[in-house]
């Protein structure tokens, strides 16, 4: 998978936290969306309401689960950005048309479904790389059209799927069974028994 706008956010400064910004969020992600559909042939179409409302469910859970982020640091940015990825498919603020041509089939298979994982994923990679002096690499899930095809399948009963997706794209456990709840995230759970 591409993330074109990976390079643009990991120059930014502070990334964490002009992120929880909606006027930095609303360019970046437009950006993202200008970088994927580039040269495609494809088109765009955002409802600002529905984008808008999607940050403001993100940044109200983010205040709500923040304390989390004190077992783990590295694995919170992860969730997070998942989360952010859940918010877009529930409130799905793109139409994208699907006529167009890309080298990367899961663009023209489920286009908005590309554009929101890019720019969640490049957010995460920015983070980490800024924050823990290194990213992940995507893992080969990212460029399976059966995984693509399973989520977006699962994605439609429970939006909340897209965290662990997020995490199975940059290799991190997948917590499949209770994905909203931070506090039961593997990574977390390992954190709070060594501690314990």
């Amino acid at each position: 998978m591409d993330l074109p706008i990976l390079s643009e956010l990991t120059r930014e400064e502070d990334v964490r936290h002009r992120v929880r910004e909606l006027r930095f969020f609303e360019e970046s992600f437009r950006r993202n969306l200008a970088l994927r559909l580039e040269n495609t042939g494809m088109t765009s179409r955002t409802d600002r309401a529905k984008l808008h409302a999607a940050f403001l469910a993100w940044v109200d859970n983010f205040h709500v689960t923040r304390e989390i982020a004190e077992a783990d640091r590295r694995d919170f940015v992860c969730y997070a950005a998942g989360r952010m990825l859940a918010e877009l498919f529930r409130h799905e603020p793109l139409l994208i048309s699907n006529s167009g041509k890309s080298a990367d089939p899961i663009l023209l298979e489920w286009p908005e479904g590309s554009v929101y994982a890019s720019y969640c994923l490049g957010v995460a990679l920015s983070v980490l790389k800024q924050d823990f002096n290194g990213a992940p690499t995507l893992t080969d899930a990212s460029r399976d059209r059966r995984v693509w095809q399973s989520i977006r399948e699962n994605i439609r009963d429970n939006p909340d799927y897209a965290i662990p997706f997020l995490d199975l794209l940059i290799g991190q456990t997948p917590n499949w069974t209770d994905p909203s709840l931070p506090e039961r995230r593997p990574a977390v759970r390992a954190k709070q028994a060594m501690a314990a």
